[in-house]
């Protein structure tokens, strides 16, 4: 216990460290932030339009598929929230500054992954949750609590398998010094979990459920929520889950061992 607060007080440190930062270039987080509004709404408003002039998509009504599109915009969010700092790893490497941060008694994988908070996601997270709160309300017929509580559930089982794609994506970046292309690839791969596996076809389906289980990731809690989730499914993506963030963790370990210090 006395670790965990002695690590949310470092997280404190950094994100009022980064706030400073991006109050210093005030235009270029302003940018960044309508941005990422424009797209969320965007993607929204096509969703709206399509509940007007259609009824079902892949067997589920307009209202659910927003709920799916919901749900991964709740995962992304928070991994942008709380992960933002393997965007930058590639600098830290080169230059040398990974060397001070394996110096330092905070464990590394801590600092490379949650180091840069995103406060511009926090804004839009705000808003976001509380909307998502009142549609899903208004959306979904005979909410219970034990939907409600397995949908967090697995809203956590999904940030679990979020984390272990941006420990994979670190490992990449300790070993060959690059990150962009891997986390854009990854981003683009997360983006096909908007809306239900569903609409895509064999082996692709199978492919972004299971090999990169973004469906898993996504899908299942919105499944959930929806009282469609089969219970062999529900044990499927927990295991799927532990078995890659454990993974991940031992590539994270191989890949510091392969580390070469900017000094050597």
């Amino acid at each position: 216990m006395k670790t965990l607060i002695r690590y949310i007080k470092i997280w404190f440190l950094f994100a009022k460290q980064e706030l400073l930062f991006q109050f210093s270039s005030k235009s270029s987080a302003v940018l960044f932030f309508i941005g990422k509004t424009v797209r969320f709404l965007s993607f929204l408003l096509i969703l709206i339009l399509l509940k007007h002039n259609t009824k079902t998509m892949a067997g589920y009504s307009i209202d659910e598929v927003i709920i799916f599109f919901l749900t991964f915009n709740f995962i992304d969010l928070v991994s942008q929230m709380f992960m933002r700092g393997v965007y930058s790893l590639t600098g830290k490497v080169r230059s040398g500054e990974l060397d001070f941060y394996l110096a330092k008694p905070v464990n590394v994988l801590f600092r490379v992954l949650a180091g840069s908070p995103d406060f511009n996601d926090v804004l839009i997270f705000i808003p976001f949750l509380f909307f998502s709160g009142w549609y899903i309300g208004q959306a979904v017929p005979l909410l219970d609590a034990v939907k409600i509580v397995l949908y967090f559930a697995f809203l956590v089982n999904g940030l679990l398998i979020s984390i272990a794609f941006h420990i994979f994506v670190a490992c990449i970046g300790i070993v060959t010094t690059e990150v962009d292309n891997t986390i854009m690839l990854y981003r683009d791969l997360s983006q096909m979990g908007r809306m239900p596996m569903e609409i895509y076809r064999e082996p692709l389906r199978f492919l972004i459920t299971f090999v990169v289980p973004v469906g898993l990731m996504v899908s299942i809690p919105a499944r959930v929520l929806l009282g469609k989730a089969p219970p062999s499914l529900l044990l499927t993506a927990s295991l799927v889950a532990v078995t890659v963030f454990l993974l991940s963790f031992l590539s994270w370990k191989h890949a510091l061992k392969m580390y070469t210090s900017a000094s050597s």
